[in-house]
């Protein structure tokens, strides 16, 4: 009898934070920069949280220093003395990929993440740099690997800056009760998810709030953000993932961005004559076929969120690729095989009465084409691309392709800048944060052609947005997005 390999024990670590507070005089005295009282105390219902939160998943719990207000203090407040969960090395590996590391990043830092995607090569891992502020970037790799990551932390201390100058109110401004999760599954993957609290020391993971010390209770998702759908060209792990997601954490709202890949209509291979004939063998090339297939999809994702969750198809820029389609001549000479759904979807663009300035031709035509298929579920809703929706003072209804006065959306960093910064968009495919700005991953495949070769940081991660205003990025690997226990 053979018997079963053992899966590996997975190992749990919570990250976070302290800000210094004392510096110590030529008497050897402890004192405060500039005089006055101590700041950076323990925050002790954040810390008492997350010690309950350690003892639920098994984890450790990690607390490395930082700077106070200026880098001269370097003595963390009494609150944490002889705290054995205080880091005082100045790496540790968690497994080959990724790291804690004490890079001097200052508590004052707009992105603290300035200058050091380079660190990322220079020590082969993904990096976790303890800071007050709460980020990831995404490090493009090449050939589809998986990407590197910096992750900044968020602190377990209340803030210490010298608010008498611009750098420090703003930091004081934007410091981030917070902390990460990471699931070490061996030494090559491990799942990483973030943990934001609000001011009063309360947050939520996987769906349990944390009140101190008080025993955790189940929380409300207000919203699931999936990663871009991509249907044709999506990932069934990344799918399933999502599929297990919905059922976890039952959110009253799904927001799901590039559900129509446009494969069969994709203009930006209308010349490429030998990959447009092999996608035709395929049968990739029919448009109706692949609105058929949407419908199908739609209906499938209503029925697992069930009929108490809204579905919301936010208008995107891979939806732009139909009108762009029916607008042009090549269903009327080139691609017959689309003549007459190209016919119909045209029939029906120019039957739109409304004001030019409230149609949207990408939701509209991509709606009625699905609906030749069948009656769309009750709870699927078409966004158009002016339209908004905001829960917690969060923008949901933007796929994040266009920026400011008609630019590009962006990264996380550029994006924080329209509409105050508090979105939670999709269209890069990279799992991104920056303050209030997030970025969420994809559902598609990773190795498409169009990536082939080049560096790429796409990962599939979704965001859940919590009924207290906080939102967790949670990445899922080859579909698995937290640990079995």
């Amino acid at each position: 009898m053979v018997k079963k390999k053992k899966s590996p024990e997975v190992k749990t670590y919570i990250i976070t934070a302290a800000q210094n507070s004392y510096r110590m005089n030529k008497d050897c005295d402890l004192v405060t920069l500039g005089g006055g009282r101590a700041k950076a105390k323990l925050h002790k219902n954040f810390y008492q949280g997350l010690e309950s939160c350690a003892k639920e998943l098994g984890a450790e719990l990690i607390i490395a220093p930082i700077a106070g207000k200026s880098s001269l203090e370097n003595i963390l407040h009494e609150d944490l003395d002889n705290n054995s969960n205080i880091f005082t090395g100045t790496n540790l590996w968690l497994n080959k990929n990724i790291q804690l590391r004490d890079i001097v990043v200052p508590p004052q830092n707009v992105d603290p993440t300035t200058g050091k995607k380079t660190l990322v090569s220079k020590y082969n891992s993904s990096l976790i740099i303890p800071h007050s502020k709460q980020r990831y970037l995404p490090v493009p790799v090449f050939n589809s690997d998986l990407p590197r990551y910096l992750y900044t932390t968020g602190a377990v201390t209340l803030p210490n800056y010298n608010i008498a100058n611009h750098r420090g109110d703003t930091a004081e401004r934007n410091h981030i009760f917070g902390g990460l999760v990471v699931e070490v599954i061996d030494d090559v993957y491990f799942n990483i998810r973030n943990l934001r609290a609000l001011k009063n020391g309360k947050f939520a993971d996987l769906g349990k709030l944390y009140n101190g010390d008080a025993t955790p209770k189940d929380i409300k998702c207000d919203s699931l953000v999936l990663g871009d759908l991509h249907w044709g060209d999506h990932d069934p792990a990344a799918v399933e993932a999502n599929y297990e997601m919905i059922e976890h954490f039952k959110p009253s709202r799904i927001f799901v961005h590039d559900f129509f890949n446009g494969h069969s209509i994709n203009h930006h291979e209308k010349d490429n004559l030998l990959r447009k004939t092999r996608e035709y063998k395929r049968g990739r090339l029919f448009l109706d076929d692949e609105l058929g297939q949407g419908y199908e999809e739609l209906k499938n994702l209503s029925k697992v969120a069930g009929k108490n969750s809204q579905i919301y198809v936010v208008s995107s820029n891979h939806h732009d690729f139909l009108p762009r389609y029916i607008n042009s001549d090549a269903w009327r000479k080139n691609d017959l095989w689309n003549a007459e759904i190209g016919s119909y979807l045209f029939s029906q663009g120019v039957s739109l009465a409304d004001s030019e300035s409230y149609n949207d031709d990408s939701a509209y035509l991509i709606e009625q084409g699905m609906k030749r298929h069948g009656r769309l579920p009750s709870n699927v809703n078409f966004l158009k691309l002016e339209e908004n929706l905001r829960r917690h003072g969060y923008q949901l209804a933007s796929h994040g392709h266009k920026g400011g006065h008609g630019s590009r959306g962006g990264s996380a960093k550029a994006r924080s800048v329209t509409g105050g910064g508090k979105s939670i968009t999709g269209h890069s495919h990279s799992m991104e944060m920056f303050g209030d700005t997030y970025i969420v991953g994809t559902s598609s495949q990773l190795n498409l052609p169009y990536t082939a070769g080049g560096g790429s940081a796409w990962i599939a991660a979704n965001a859940v947005l919590y009924s207290n205003g906080t939102v967790q990025l949670i990445p899922s690997i080859d579909g698995k997005w937290k640990a079995k226990r």
